[in-house]
Parts: C-alpha cells; structure tokens; sequence
C-alpha cells in the first residue's frame, strides 16, 4: 500500500500546473532552496487536504460557493505571480539579491497558496484511495491506514517535485544565460493563463458556463 500511495503521488504531480511553474521559474534561475520551500508548502497544502478528504470534513468544502471562493482566492495569487514574474523576467539573475517572492518563507507560503487554492483537491484524495480500496490494496478505512496512505502519496508528490527541481537547475546553468527574459516572461504569462482558468471557475458557479 506504501509503495503503490507513493507512486500515485508522484503520477499525481507529473503534469503541469501552477506548482511545476513555479518550481521551474526558480530551480532554472539558480534558486534551489527556493523552489524546495514552495514545494514544502505545497506539500504541507495536500497533506491538509489529505486528512480533510479521509477524515469527514470535505463536505463542508463541496459547497459551491466555498470551493468559487477558492478559485477566486487562487486567481488572483496567479495574477501576482505572474505579473511579477513579466515584470522581474530580465531581473532574477543579475542581482546577487533574490526577488522578494523568492526568499525562502515567501517560497513556503506561496506553495501553500497555491494548493490550497486548489479545492479539487479533496475529491482526488477520495477518488484515490476508493481506487486503491476497490482493487483491494486498501482492506479497511481505519485512521492508521488513511493516514499512511496520506503521508505516502504526499511524499511521492514533493519527491517528483523535488527531482524534478534539481533536475531544472542543473540545465538552467546552460539556458537561463542566454534565454533567461524569454523564459521567465513565457513562464509569468503561463501563470496568468491558469489565473484564468479560475476566473472561468468562479463564472461557472454563478452563472453556470461550462468549460
């Protein structure tokens, strides 16, 4: 069960989003410890939705309006990240003084952020761990089974994150010289387009547009 929990987190953080951009943004422009403390955060985040989905409270957040003011929340924390991305995409690299976004606490609440904005999450949890009980690797519901499976597949997820950062800095010596303006600005725009993504959200439970 630990093995397969902790897979399933690091499938769950393959494909791209708000996270991955961020990490990418600051392990290509030389700050590792950074890019580690928002993925800390971000994994503190699912870990409370975690024990939010297995342990009774989700309904609570399945209320539409709670989950629009999420996505709310969530865009405009993508607006600013983005804006200040655009804005500081020549400036990252060339002062010996991380950006104010990038400090280490800052990092950390960022990543929280960001995945707490992020609601969905919750019916992931439970759809994950129905799937495991189904196909029998999950034989009971009791609170040390849900909360080992939390911990595994919150790990799987920082530990694809994590490789994945060293990973980026270890190329970005070799880009981020030359490309560093353009890769920044397309990171900061790509940001505001998922910020409006949660804005479409939001519009979706007030006025039912489906997207």
């Amino acid at each position: 069960m630990i093995a397969v929990s902790f897979a399933i987190g690091l499938l769950t953080a393959v494909p791209i989003g708000v996270t991955q951009v961020e990490v990418a943004k600051r392990s290509m422009s030389g700050n590792i410890r950074s890019a580690l403390m928002l993925i800390f955060g971000a994994v503190v985040s699912d870990l409370l939705y975690g024990f939010v989905a297995l342990y009774g409270i989700a309904p609570f957040l399945q209320d539409r309006y709670i989950e629009a003011f999420f996505w709310l929340i969530g865009a405009v924390i993508l607006i600013i990240l983005g804006s200040f991305t655009i804005i500081h995409s020549d400036k990252i690299n060339k002062s010996t003084r991380c950006p104010p976004l990038f400090g280490s606490k800052t990092s950390f609440l960022v990543g929280f952020s960001i995945d707490t904005a992020n609601p969905s999450m919750i019916f992931w949890w439970l759809f994950c761990f129905q799937f495991l009980k189904n196909v029998g690797i999950i034989h009971m519901s009791i609170s040390s089974v849900k909360t080992t499976f939390i911990i595994a597949e919150s790990l799987g997820i920082g530990t694809y994150l994590a490789l994945l950062a060293i990973f980026l800095k270890k190329i970005g010596s070799f880009i981020i010289q030359k490309y560093e303006g353009r890769i920044n600005r397309a990171l900061g725009v790509l940001l505001i387009i998922f910020s409006l993504y949660f804005v479409l959200k939001v519009f979706r439970v007030f006025y039912g547009f489906s997207i």
